[in-house]
């Protein structure tokens, strides 16, 4: 069935898979770890965000090498799981921009598109330096990776508020939901210029911003109607 009246809902189909695969993510990542830094609840969250390598080492434990490793191979398994994913979302965001520019007739929200694909773009070369992480756990072998995950997951969640600031005004046009989408996107922005400033607790508020302006999006391109009796 066609939805004529419904420009968003191909990208809504899109956003449903997002959702399966996230769901099916939170119980292959581990749930649990020996030690996380300070603020952190999230071990996926905070291994993206993690900074030093006695944080590292402290993260998965060094004591009980059978633990360890168990948590390893989940963290790996759940990264490698997770370039499907980041394809997933990418092409969400890019549908929605691009959605955007044609409805507005507004060229400007191609720059949602085009930062869809840097945020596409970093979170693989994020997943690059978390699973060399892992792979030299045991020899301590990492500063490169370490220093150079900073650039890429911050350049990939950067990116993914930069989006939402993008959409804004589109949002913020439209009806009370529609408004609130806005400025849920402007919020989660600001949070993230926050936790950049100084990653703590705001690290995880900011994600989880970003996690329920998904969930806001992915209703709004299955309620959002034009009138094509117009």
């Amino acid at each position: 069935m066609i939805h004529n009246n419904k420009p968003f809902v191909k990208a809504g189909y899109w956003g449903l898979f997002v959702i399966v695969v996230s769901v099916l993510l939170l119980f292959i990542f581990p749930s649990k770890m020996p030690s996380l830094p300070k603020g952190f609840v999230t071990p996926i969250i905070a291994f993206e965000f993690i900074q030093t390598k006695a944080e590292v080492i402290n993260m998965f434990g060094s004591e009980d090498i059978v633990m360890r490793d168990k948590l390893v191979r989940a963290m790996d398994l759940g990264n490698r799981l997770d370039y499907f994913y980041m394809c997933l979302y990418s092409i969400f965001l890019l549908m929605i921009s691009v959605k955007c520019a044609a409805l507005s007739k507004n060229k400007y929200y191609y720059a949602g598109a085009a930062l869809a694909m840097v945020v596409l773009a970093a979170d693989a070369l994020e997943n690059v330096q978390l699973l060399g992480i892992t792979a030299n756990l045991s020899n301590g072998n990492f500063d490169t990776q370490l220093q150079l995950l900073h650039w890429f997951t911050w350049i990939k969640w950067g990116g993914i508020a930069s989006i939402f600031l993008v959409l804004a005004p589109w949002f913020l046009k439209g009806s009370r939901f529609s408004k609130i989408i806005g400025i849920t996107g402007v919020l989660s922005f600001i949070l993230g210029a926050m936790a950049f400033m100084n990653r703590s607790m705001m690290n995880e508020i900011f994600s989880l911003s970003v996690a329920v302006m998904f969930v806001l999006m992915i209703i709004y391109c299955f309620t959002y109607k034009v009138n094509t009796n117009a």
